[in-house]
């Protein structure tokens, strides 16, 4: 009997599982598809890395996953939530203690009518106590179910931002890549205005009608793409200074980027379903989990009003000799049970139902509107492919045909066909054609990227080949958790 007791805490623990799925609907119906797109295939993983032909984003990625500070700062937090989970799980168990003294005293016997020598007298003390309290209404396991609900969101917060943070480098990744051509498209617009000025100054000393106004005309235009050069160049240092420092590095400005935005491998990747949504996404089952712990909160205040039963036992002896502290036959001992009903505490428990169901209302209310964004986010983001589709088609037209038309209004320049008005406009044309395409594909890119994290997409060459993890990343489990040991 003795046996089955100790053994009755360990069991406890060994039957407690993660919280089920605690929301069973919504305020409203996901649809059965999404309304921006009629797929319908059903998505198991994501690997977006292979939508954008770029080599060197895959490095970009690995060395941002490895020496970001915040995804530490979440990786240390994620473990001070299992440490919390486990002290919970204390509860099953007895807490056993034990104390060990020694006390030394000195009589005097002066008082006495004989004459006696001092004595110094040593007495030891051993005592081991136990205490538990028996888990009569299952107060223990809902505590501990809750802190396994909890340590689950942690692990989902780390992992949704661990996708944010890969997003958010791709991102400046590609903003420093458009921020370079930008800056080189500067360049050589100020270089089409120097050349202009040549030859305009040229005809200008050569004292050729009308001159004047051209020569004034092109050197405005020419301080102008010097401004702008100005104002790329300031661009492109931020750009890359944000990305060195979102990889852990000194913001030098250094850093070498691609020479060009790289070109998408699918017009639509597969969005799966609605539905899968709320399983995929890790910021919506981080929120789920919250959910369930919160209804375990619920349960452990409105179980407060019941009795508690606990038991408590202890031996221990006091002896003059060391070596007699371990004699059983000298051991004294005592077994007590203590059971405990709350009868008026000012309304303090009463308090605490109410503020665990406030909590609980809390947490389904902010699962539901997390739910709703997501939604937003994904038919937004499928709504401006097809738009930024467009558009990159558009611009790459202009940009042909604006780069033909100055190239046709520079030689009517040159055999006196046409002013250099029309010339300077149709280079102003060129450039912001130019510039748009570039920004145009800028945008596809970072609207893909938005995609891939709308829809909860990783990028899982990092865990297929263990690049850029390091060994002291904590493990992230997906299963339910069945506990029983750490």
């Amino acid at each position: 009997m003795r046996q089955l007791l100790l053994l009755l805490p360990i069991g406890l623990i060994g039957c407690v599982r993660t919280p089920e799925v605690r929301v069973d609907r919504l305020l409203f119906d996901p649809p059965a598809t999404y309304v921006a797109t009629v797929s319908t295939q059903t998505v198991e993983r994501f690997d977006w890395l292979r939508d954008f032909d770029d080599s060197s984003l895959r490095a970009v990625l690995t060395e941002s996953l490895s020496n970001n500070y915040n995804l530490q700062v979440a990786a240390a937090r994620l473990e001070s939530s299992d440490a919390s989970r486990r002290m919970v799980r204390s509860g099953f168990v007895p807490t056993i203690q034990g104390n060990l003294t020694n006390n030394r005293q000195k009589n005097n016997f002066r008082t006495l009518p004989i004459d006696l020598e001092p004595q110094i007298i040593d007495f030891y003390n051993l005592n081991v106590g136990a205490a538990w309290e028996v888990d009569l209404w299952g107060k223990v396991r809902n505590r501990y179910r809750g802190a396994i609900a909890d340590w689950e969101a942690a692990q989902s917060d780390f992992q949704a931002l661990r996708f944010s943070l890969g997003a958010r480098t791709a991102r400046l990744w590609f903003d420093a890549i458009q921020a370079a051509l930008q800056l080189e498209l500067a360049e050589s617009n100020v270089q089409t205005y120097e050349q202009n000025l040549k030859v305009v100054e040229g005809s200008y000393q050569r004292g050729l009608p009308n001159r004047s106004l051209d020569l004034r005309l092109t050197t405005a235009n020419l301080e102008a793409a010097r401004s702008s050069l100005a104002l790329r160049q300031r661009d492109r240092d931020i750009a890359v200074r944000s990305l060195e420092t979102l990889l852990g590095r000194y913001p030098s400005g250094n850093l070498k980027v691609a020479v060009d935005l790289p070109n998408l491998s699918q017009e639509l990747p597969p969005v799966g379903l609605p539905s899968e949504l709320l399983l995929r996404r890790p910021d919506l089952l981080a929120a789920e989990r919250r959910v369930a712990a919160s209804l375990e909160r619920v349960r452990v205040a409105q179980k407060d009003l019941l009795p508690t039963f606990s038991l408590s036992g202890g031996t221990g002896t006091t002896t003059r000799e060391f070596r007699e502290l371990l004699d059983h036959e000298a051991l004294l001992w005592n077994v007590a049970g203590n059971l405990v009903q709350p009868i008026f505490q000012g309304g303090r428990l009463i308090a605490g139902i109410s503020l665990a169901k406030a909590s609980h209302r809390q947490a389904l209310a902010a699962y539901a509107d997390a739910v709703l964004n997501a939604f937003l986010e994904v038919e937004v983001l499928l709504v401006s492919e097809g738009h930024l589709h467009v558009a990159s088609e558009a611009a790459q037209k202009a940009a042909s045909e604006a780069v033909a038309a100055q190239e046709l209004a520079q030689q009517h320049y040159q055999n006196g066909l046409v002013n250099i008005v029309t010339v300077l406009e149709a280079q102003r044309r060129s450039l912001n054609a130019r510039s748009a395409l570039i920004d145009s594909r800028h945008a596809r890119l970072i609207n893909r990227i938005n995609l891939y994290l709308a829809l909860g997409g990783d990028f899982g060459y990092l865990e297929s080949d263990n690049d850029g993890v390091s060994d002291n990343d904590p493990v992230i489990r997906t299963d339910p958790v069945e506990t029983g040991s750490d």
